[in-house]
C-alpha cells in the first residue's frame, strides 16, 4: 500500500512528541529525586514534647568563678542556645530562668513536676582544684526519688540513657575529652520526675577549654550537640508517649 509522504511526516512527529514527552517525565522524574524528602519529626503526628532547659546557679549564687567567666552568666547563654536549637527541631521548651536570678534547686525540680515534662536538662560549667583536667562529663540519677515517674529505655533507667545519648552527641559535636557519664545524688537529676540529665560543658579552671567555651562558634557547636542528643532521646521515647496518651 502506498504512503503519503505528508503521513511518514506527521508519524514521524508524533514519534517527536512522544519522545519529548518520555523525555520530560524523565527528567521531572529526576528532579523529584533530587528535592529532599521533608523531615517530619514523630511527635508532630500528636503534641509535641516539653523539655525543660535549666540554667545552672544565678542571683547571688554565681557558681564557678575562672579566667575571667562566671558560671551562672555561662550557663544561661548556652541553655538559651539549646533551647533555641531544640525549638528549631519542634521541641517544647521551658527555661527554669531567663534571667539572672536565684532559684531553689527544688523549685527547678517543681518546675518540671508542674509542667508534667518529658525531660529536664540543667547546664553547669565545671571547675577542678587541679589546673589541667578538662573535658565534658554528664550526670544521672540511677535512684530517683518517689515523686519521680518511673520510666524506663531499652532496660536502663530513663535519665542514664538520656545522659548517654547527650555525652556522645556534644563529644563528637565539640571533640573535648570524654569524661563519661556519671551516677550522681544531685538534687535536680535526683528529684524532677521525668528523665534528667546534668551536663558539665566543660572545666572554667582549664585556660585553653575555658577560652573555647567564651567563643561563638564553639558555643554553637557544644549547644547542638546538647540538643541533638535530647531530640535522640525523645525520639526514642515516642511510641512510649503515645502509649501513655491513649
Amino acid at each position: 500500500m502506498a504512503v503519503s509522504t505528508s503521513s511518514i511526516l506527521r508519524s514521524l512527529a508524533s514519534y517527536g512528541a512522544l519522545g519529548l514527552a518520555v523525555a520530560s517525565l524523565g527528567w521531572l522524574a529526576l528532579r523529584l529525586e533530587a528535592i529532599p524528602a521533608v523531615q517530619i519529626q514523630p511527635w508532630e503526628l500528636e503534641s509535641a514534647p516539653l523539655v525543660i532547659v535549666d540554667a545552672g546557679h544565678g542571683g547571688h549564687d554565681g557558681g564557678a568563678v575562672a579566667n575571667g567567666l562566671i558560671e551562672k552568666n555561662l550557663s544561661l547563654t548556652l541553655a538559651r542556645q539549646v533551647r533555641d536549637h531544640l525549638e528549631s527541631a519542634g521541641v517544647r521548651v521551658r527555661m527554669t530562668r531567663e534571667k539572672d536570678r536565684f532559684l531553689e534547686l527544688e523549685e527547678r525540680c517543681q518546675i518540671a513536676a508542674e509542667a508534667n515534662a518529658d525531660a529536664f536538662l540543667s547546664v553547669h560549667l565545671n571547675t577542678s582544684p587541679a589546673p589541667e583536667v578538662h573535658g565534658l562529663e554528664t550526670y544521672y540519677a540511677a535512684t530517683q526519688s518517689l515523686l519521680a515517674r518511673p520510666t524506663k529505655s531499652k532496660g536502663k533507667p530513663s535519665g542514664e540513657t538520656l545522659a548517654q545519648i547527650i555525652q556522645r552527641r556534644a563529644i563528637a559535636a565539640t571533640k573535648a575529652e570524654d569524661r563519661g557519664i556519671k551516677d550522681s545524688q544531685l538534687i535536680v537529676v535526683m528529684r524532677t520526675p521525668c528523665p534528667a540529665a546534668l551536663v558539665e560543658c566543660g572545666f572554667l579552671t582549664h585556660t585553653e577549654e575555658a577560652r573555647r567555651l567564651n567563643r561563638e562558634e564553639y558555643q554553637d557547636k557544644l549547644t547542638q550537640g546538647i540538643a541533638d542528643g535530647v531530640v535522640e532521646f525523645l525520639k526514642g521515647r515516642v511510641p512510649e508517649r503515645t502509649k501513655l496518651a491513649h
